[in-house]
């Protein structure tokens, strides 16, 4: 096994409102919908545009507390 360390920072914004739902022993579970874009020149130097979509669930108050701020094209680092 690899004694590495991998770490990823997700920057964009949300594609839809956030689903807040509960599971049977109460515990908040919030899934959301991430757009990351990303330019860049293709080998003829043309600018191109990329979008990239990411899920994300967030659980427990975090969750909770983040669905009553969070908004459809609301930024978001992750």
């Amino acid at each position: 096994m690899s004694d590495g360390l991998n770490r990823v920072y997700l920057i964009g914004n949300l594609g839809a409102d956030p689903e807040l739902r509960f599971t049977q022993d109460g515990t908040a579970v919030l899934s959301l919908r991430l757009a990351c874009n990303e330019s860049y020149l293709d080998r003829d130097k043309v600018r191109q545009e990329r979008t990239d979509w990411h899920s994300v669930t967030l659980w427990g108050k975090r969750g909770e507390a983040l669905a009553g701020i969070l908004r459809k094209g609301s930024q978001l680092l992750v």
